[in-house]
């Protein structure tokens, strides 16, 4: 285990994803005084751009760790790099964007900016040089005075959840955005709206369960416009708790 890079990537993926979406969760309360879903699939705490980044970070910045200088900037463009990329690729495959910085200073695109670069920066140094000797330790010590084969049950059982949940969240996403599409009157970049999705997504997965789940989910219509569907499905609830609110 100790040897074997495949597992140690597996357990940092885990561990990273559920850690980025606690502190993703924290930031939603301080900056918009809610308490709203940020995980990327629909079931378990995980937010897999952390999860991503943090592997990256671990394996390619490590050498760097002494330098807090050459950690930070390599970090922000990493981390810049990766975030692109997730919101990208989440475009094209599943047709939606989940943020959009278009409105932000030194913007690219809308999907990464200079305020979130930096930071990733800081993300970089703290995740390198502070957090990830710990848990390394702690793997360590699970290894050795707990066990080897239980560790690896509960690592191979999570990424199977994780799996299942992707393949999920992909079905459940590509109807709603079909419904949507026919129930508003939208013209969404990539979806047909004359398909028929399959039945189980359309009757388990409502307009509440996907916007609770995705609350800043975002679109692209046929005129290149971007569309909140916060704003579309208005009367659809998409927090847990607003703080403040009576």
């Amino acid at each position: 285990m100790k040897k074997s890079i495949f597992w140690k990537i597996l357990i940092y993926f885990i561990i990273y994803s559920i850690g980025g979406f606690l502190l993703e969760t924290i930031y939603a309360i301080f900056t918009k005084g809610m308490l709203e879903s940020r995980q990327s699939f629909l079931y378990g705490p995980f937010c897999i751009v952390y999860g991503i980044a943090a592997i990256c970070f671990i394996f390619l910045l490590k050498k760097y760790k002494n330098n807090n200088v050459k950690l930070f900037i390599y970090g922000l463009v990493l981390g810049c790099t990766i975030e692109y990329m997730s919101s990208y690729i989440g475009e094209l495959l599943l047709h939606v964007k989940w943020w959009d910085y278009s409105n932000d200073f030194l913007n690219i695109n809308g999907r990464t900016c200079l305020y979130y670069a930096v930071l990733w920066g800081f993300l970089s140094i703290v995740l390198v040089k502070y957090i990830n000797p710990w848990l390394d330790k702690m793997i360590d010590f699970i290894i050795e005075k707990i066990s080897n084969k239980i560790l690896k049950l509960a690592v191979s059982s999570i990424t199977l959840f994780m799996i299942v949940d992707g393949i999920i969240t992909c079905y459940a996403l590509d109807a709603f955005l079909v419904r949507v599409a026919n129930e508003y009157n939208i013209n969404i970049n990539g979806i047909d709206s004359k398909k028929v999705s399959d039945l189980y997504f359309v009757d388990n997965f409502s307009n509440e369960k996907m916007m609770m789940t995705y609350p800043n989910m975002i679109i692209v219509n046929d005129k290149n416009e971007v569309v909140y569907l916060e704003t579309v499905l208005s009367g659809v609830k998409n927090y847990y708790y607003k703080f403040g609110s009576k």
